[in-house]
């Protein structure tokens, strides 16, 4: 086991000097505006550390984040699990599903803006329009995973409803519930970075805008990879902990 934790440690550190290296010559063959190298990138990342703009568009950025993820979470919790108990409330919902998860983003990017102009209140209600009906699809999708059985014979020993809820329900639907929060999590990020890219004054997304329409290529870059080594220590620091205890237990 741990040859192949080891293993597998070194094609991921093979991977990413193939990247680095990939980048480098790209960086060789064309300018800065470009391309810049890993090496300015490293720099423009260190003055944005320095100068204070990454904690300060960090703060901007995941409390937009935040807002907007908890939200979505917890409406998508709470239709979820109405829809997986009354069949009537999931048909109601599932057309609004459909229609969520069907419609491209930029277009309901586009009508929040109209609605709520640029700013925080534009971000959170794009983030948490777009993270309920994962949530409240997974929610769902775990009720009805719940073995029968045993909500049958809960009810024949007339098992009072909060003990039915901890012990039954929770544990039955908790994998679809982690999967849910995970995929909500990592969108979210990228939604909001979206949202202020399109429609912001603020925030790491209104940044890489800034660099972009003035040509700061190598800030840019750092901000795309400050975005990358978030969303990777999400993954392994939270994401990745949550699904192996829902699979453990």
């Amino acid at each position: 086991m741990m040859a192949s934790t080891t293993n597998n440690r070194i094609w991921y550190i093979i991977g990413i000097g193939l990247v680095l290296a990939g980048w480098q010559l790209m960086s060789m063959r064309y300018s800065i505006v470009i391309i810049p190298s890993p090496v300015e990138t490293l720099r423009a990342i260190i003055q944005i550390v320095i100068n204070g703009e990454l904690t300060e568009n960090l703060k901007i950025t995941f409390s937009r984040q935040l807002m907007g993820l908890i939200l979505g979470l917890t409406v998508g919790t709470v239709t979820g699990v109405f829809a997986g108990i009354f069949k009537k409330v999931e048909l109601i919902i599932e057309p609004t599903i459909i229609f969520l998860l069907s419609v491209p983003a930029i277009i309901l990017f586009t009508i929040a803006m109209v609605w709520f102009g640029m700013g925080t209140k534009m971000a959170v209600f794009i983030v948490s329009l777009l993270v309920f009906p994962v949530m409240h699809t997974n929610t769902a999708t775990g009720i009805h995973s719940i073995d029968t059985e045993l909500k049958q014979m809960a009810d024949v020993y007339r098992m009072p409803a909060f003990k039915k809820m901890t012990k039954i329900c929770i544990p039955g639907m908790r994998g679809h519930l982690i999967t849910g929060f995970s995929l909500g999590m990592a969108s979210s990020v990228r939604l909001t970075i979206m949202a202020e890219m399109l429609g912001a004054e603020d925030g790491m997304g209104q940044r890489i805008f800034i660099s972009r329409a003035y040509l700061e290529t190598e800030n840019l870059f750092a901000w795309v990879v400050i975005l990358l080594i978030i969303l990777i220590l999400l993954e392994f620091f939270t994401i990745r902990p949550l699904k192996k205890w829902a699979r453990v237990d």
